[in-house]
């Protein structure tokens, strides 16, 4: 969804450097993780992460009890048991959510390829934490392969052999140095992302190393040889139209008002035009466009333009910390659209935190396919994530990206094991590409792993943004499976411009 190639990102620096830096770096990486697609036709560099415990914080905004550990399938018993009546069995300790063995001990031997041994088998993961405009970005990358890591390793490994994890932290502009780094010491590549990930094609292709990614980012990146994703976003699919196909069919007054805030970023447009066309579809009159620059300066003349145009059905890209900025101007404007309708990436806390009160002035809805954490009591698998999270993360909060790397683990790790003794690259890409409706345990919606030419999915949840958190909008979504509304409508393609 972000197809951003090194040097068009540099040369848009340069270009517009007065509104640029933090924000702009910001606003592109977290876009990231937002369920947009593309328009596929138009601390150290490396380091070797030890998971150990350690106390954290509980997950912002989620009030849920520690999930039981009762899977509903019976203990097996014993001939010479008394007979009585079994409870559940508890999940085993390499089990998460409805996968059962994921990581356990075997006899799994040999050195099949480059970073595997009898007893190991080394991956590497990626993020931009170390970007100097933003320190941090991203970094749930980093707590999910942590976690996975600690958990599995306790568990017995894959078949027996442990996991050592290399991070490279690619720091935005760092891409090309810490893919030859990878290529020198790593197996595969699992659960990260780089938002300029179109520089790491080049070499990755050289070494023959393969991914499986939290998100694909760039044009190349998305369609790659050995490059996947378990949540892989279509480059023909747009989540915002799902949102005005509910709002219009539940409130007709606003489809003749329909605006949307874009963005200059090349790399953004292709998914906001998808998105306007996406309203077209859905019986929207565009009554106001624009595109944002990447650093506002004057929020109160674009709210004006809201104003004046009588915008009640808003689409936006940016960030949550860009819309509670908005919000606040919209406040001292006097006018509020009646909907907001956003893609997943706005699902995240700083919205509630610096928005506040100002949530209740509109239907701030966001589309994903994430179990929301705040739904952890009654989903296992969330949180069971978690909790893994704050055994094995110091003060790691959950956040719906690293969701996306957890399921990426889950992924490559299934898919080893089924790889036996003869653990290759191209075994483990074969295993998990023929994987079909994955839930990663019950992490998310059902999906169809693969490049940005998969099918969009068939499921998605709306949430709510309000004064004390997230909730499902149950009566907009309209859930007929768990949080999740399931229907092939839901997977409709966007018409080509």
């Amino acid at each position: 969804m972000f197809a951003v190639l090194e040097g068009e990102f540099v040369t848009g620096l340069n270009r517009r450097k007065p509104l640029l830096g933090l924000t702009a770096v910001a606003l592109s990486m977290s876009l990231i993780a937002a369920s947009c697609g593309r328009d596929e036709d138009k601390g150290a560099a490396t380091t070797t992460a030890a998971s150990t415990a350690a106390p954290s914080t509980d997950a912002p905004g989620s009030t849920a009890a520690p999930a039981s550990s009762d899977t509903g399938s019976s203990a097996p018993g014993t001939s010479d048991a008394p007979t009585t009546t079994a409870g559940p069995a508890k999940p085993g300790p390499g089990d998460f959510g409805t996968l059962k063995d994921v990581c356990g001990p075997g006899d799994a031997k040999g050195a099949t390829a480059q970073g595997v041994t009898d007893t190991e088998i080394v991956v590497g993961t990626t993020s931009d934490t170390g970007a100097a405009v933003v320190p941090g970005l991203n970094q749930e990358l980093f707590d999910s392969a942590d976690a996975f890591v600690g958990w599995c390793n306790a568990a017995g490994g894959i078949n027996g052999r442990k996991l050592k994890l290399n991070k490279h932290d690619a720091k935005l502009f760092e891409v090309g140095a810490r893919m030859v780094e990878a290529c020198q010491n790593d197996f595969f590549l699992v659960g990260g992302g780089m938002a300029l990930d179109d520089a790491s094609v080049e070499p990755m292709a050289n070494c023959g190393m393969a991914t499986i990614s939290a998100y694909l980012v760039g044009l190349k990146a998305g369609v790659a040889p050995l490059s996947m994703s378990p949540l892989p976003t279509s480059n023909k699919f747009n989540g915002t139209g799902i949102l005005l196909r509910q709002v219009g069919e539940a409130d007709p007054s606003v489809i003749t008002k329909f605006g949307e805030w874009g963005l200059q970023l090349p790399s953004v447009q292709p998914s906001a035009e998808r998105a306007r066309r996406a309203a077209k579809q859905y019986g929207f009159s565009e009554v106001y466009y624009e595109e944002l620059p990447t650093g506002v300066d004057n929020w109160r003349a674009l709210v004006e333009k809201l104003k004046a145009n009588d915008v009640q059905a808003l689409s936006m890209y940016g960030t949550a910390e860009n819309l509670a900025t908005a919000m606040k101007t919209m406040s001292d404007v006097g006018f509020f659209p009646k909907y907001i309708v956003l893609e997943g990436n706005f699902y995240n806390d700083k919205l509630i935190t610096e928005a506040g009160e100002l949530l209740a002035k509109s239907n701030v809805l966001i589309y994903t396919n994430v179990v929301p954490f705040e739904e952890a009591a009654s989903h296992p698998a969330t949180q069971q994530y978690i909790d893994l999270l704050k055994q094995f993360v110091n003060g790691a909060k959950p956040k719906s990206l690293g969701v996306n790397g957890f399921s990426a683990w889950l992924l490559f790790a299934q898919s080893v094991k089924a790889c036996g003794s003869e653990v290759t690259r191209e075994c483990v890409f074969e295993k998990a590409a023929a994987v079909k409706n994955w839930e990663g345990g019950g992490l998310h919606a059902e999906t169809h792993p693969g490049p940005a030419t998969a099918n969009p999915p068939d499921c998605y949840t709306i949430l709510r943004a309000t004064p004390t958190g997230f909730v499902v909008d149950k009566e907009l979504a309209k859930p007929n499976k768990e949080v999740f509304n399931c229907d092939p409508s839901n997977s409709k393609l966007v018409p080509e411009a």
